[in-house]
């Protein structure tokens, strides 16, 4: 599977994290990952076969083609078959508003319905006439790019996402609050009203990523070490979040296949 990260135009920095894709060889059968929640909205694209999304607590599923989601603070399930060929972007916790959409969280919303079926159309056919790299990623900013609408977003907001990022989630909101020099009351709208969520919720949401991100990287049994590392109380406390944001045991999920979440945290480190 290759999977590569590029920077965006100075235009789009802000709002857009950076673009990515990812490639695999045909699959015979349904492979199954987990999408685990790290605070960010999306955009998918598929250029070959698309998979499925899954959403485990609601039921409900879509085919994954192309689609612009919200910070999610649950897990969903990918499944693929066939070949895999997709590429996307990861906005930054309130980039979405920045296009004139919506926080999104925990639902998805399809390209065509944002962009326009003749657009869509138009941007899948400049991807696929260029090959995986940087010339496809610079055909994706340029297509975000045109559909910017502008948003002041508080910097308040920048800066306690900054903070909580910085401490990787170990930290109470009543720091964070220290930290930016306002009140809890005025954070939590702003956060909520930019982000789509509260800077607690996204704290948790933050921790958890680089605690599962610990345990890709080590082996199973290093469980009760990474939970304390990542501020947990113990064990159990970082095992019953662990089934809240993946749907499943830490056991279960070393034991099936997921190359997806083990080359975004692989590369998360890389980047820093």
């Amino acid at each position: 599977m290759s999977y590569q990260r590029f920077p965006v135009p100075e235009r789009l920095q802000g709002v857009v994290e950076h673009v990515w894709m990812v490639e695999s060889a045909p699959l015979p059968e349904v492979r199954r990952e987990i999408l685990i929640p790290n605070g960010r909205p999306g955009l998918a694209i598929a250029l070959a076969d698309p998979g499925t999304r899954h959403d485990p607590v609601t039921g409900a599923e879509w085919v994954n083609s192309g689609s612009v989601f919200g910070v999610m603070t649950r897990p969903h399930v990918l499944g693929q078959i066939g070949t895999s060929s997709y590429v996307g972007v990861e906005f930054t916790p309130w980039g979405l508003a920045a296009f004139g959409l919506p926080a999104l969280v925990d639902s998805v919303r399809e390209l065509s319905e944002w962009a326009g079926a003749e657009a869509v159309a138009g941007l899948l056919g400049e991807l696929r006439a260029v090959p995986f790299g940087a010339a496809r990623a610079e055909r994706l900013a340029g297509f975000l790019a045109a559909r910017l609408t502008g948003v002041d977003v508080p910097q308040v907001v920048v800066e306690a996402v900054r903070a909580i990022d910085e401490l990787r989630g170990r930290v109470a909101v009543a720091e964070v609050v220290r930290r930016c020099g306002t009140s809890y009351s005025t954070l939590y709208r702003l956060f909520r009203r930019s982000v789509g969520i509260g800077p607690k919720q996204y704290a948790e949401i933050i921790r958890y990523y680089e605690f599962v991100g610990g345990l890709l990287g080590g082996p199973a049994d290093a469980a009760a070490t990474l939970a304390a590392l990542h501020g947990y109380y113990d064990q159990a406390h970082a095992a019953r979040d662990f089934k809240k944001y993946t749907g499943v045991s830490a056991t279960t999920f070393l034991a099936v296949q997921n190359g997806i979440a083990a080359l975004m945290h692989e590369r998360s480190v890389q980047d820093e």
